[in-house]
């Protein structure tokens, strides 16, 4: 499927290595998910792909200065761009899988949406699965990786909606009513990352799980296989608002919560407590 990107913007894409690599791999050399995409995008950034497997790329950053080398530019749609996409697929019926820009890209039309419940036995030593409903079916568009940026355009018993994940800054562009338009002006751009554990992580999906614990979702009870363990730890007191390197406590210092109740968390300074944001939620219903 062959569509028109050249005047997608240029946006700013934060992104995060999981760990170090192991030394058998060479020194300064990282660990990412969303290997696909990675692997690809960041060779032609000045990065050296050292191992790509499926589910990791082994990168080491260019020979330069390490400021900001947790940041990438590249192009990306509006959300009007992707609804105008996903239109357009729509209306054509048909799925496909390709390459949109420099991302990867997937429409499925109309996927059937069965949902089922486990019903244990009498004496309970097995369980069987059973119909209970079936929701409208789905048409969706993905544009991008999770881990890197994604944008998603679904549409089941309603308009398409849009949905967006990743750190991204889409530079403005200015009005101009004069004739002359120029570009190419150096800007130079300062970013502060703060190290995260990624034990510390583990240790909290040990203790809490798995389930969000403001709104309770589980995404493997969502999507299956591909939603198995996946969730955000929000860090109770920012990273940020610590001075300097601390000990963490992975129990009562972190709490796994979904994308979305994340992002809410973090709609003001300082952030919405899990107990505030809970009530509020409840409160819609």
């Amino acid at each position: 499927m062959e569509y028109d990107t050249s005047d997608w913007s240029e946006a700013s894409i934060r992104f995060e290595a999981e760990v170090k690599a192991p030394k058998k791999y060479g020194e300064g050399v990282f660990r990412f998910g969303a290997a696909m995409t990675l692997s690809v995008l960041l060779p032609r950034r000045g990065w050296k792909l050292v191992k790509s497997t499926k589910n990791y790329a082994y990168l080491k950053p260019p020979e330069i200065s390490q400021e900001n080398i947790y940041t990438l530019k590249a192009k990306v749609p509006t959300k009007e761009q992707a609804l105008e996409i996903a239109r357009h697929c729509y209306g054509k019926e048909e799925s496909w899988m390709g390459q949109l820009g420099e991302w990867p890209a997937w429409y499925t039309h109309k996927r059937r949406r069965i949902m089922n419940e486990l019903v244990p036995s009498e004496d309970r030593r097995t369980i069987t699965e059973k119909f209970a409903y079936e929701l409208p079916p789905e048409s969706s568009l993905h544009i991008g990786k999770w881990g890197v940026w994604e944008l998603k355009v679904v549409k089941s018993d309603g308009d398409f909606e849009v949905h967006e994940s990743g750190e991204i800054s889409r530079y403005e562009i200015p009005k101009i009513d004069d004739a002359q338009i120029f570009e190419g002006q150096e800007l130079s751009y300062e970013l502060t990352k703060y190290e995260r554990s990624s034990k510390a992580r583990q240790k909290c999906i040990e203790h809490h799980g798995v389930k969000c614990k403001v709104c309770d979702v589980n995404f493997e009870d969502l999507y299956g296989d591909i939603g198995r363990g996946f969730i955000h730890v929000h860090h109770i007191v920012p990273v940020s608002h610590q001075k300097g390197e601390y000990q963490i406590d992975p129990i009562n210092d972190l709490v796994p919560v979904c994308p979305n109740c994340h992002s809410m968390i973090h709609r003001r300074n300082p952030p919405y407590r899990i107990e505030e944001l809970r009530a509020k939620l409840r409160n819609r219903f």
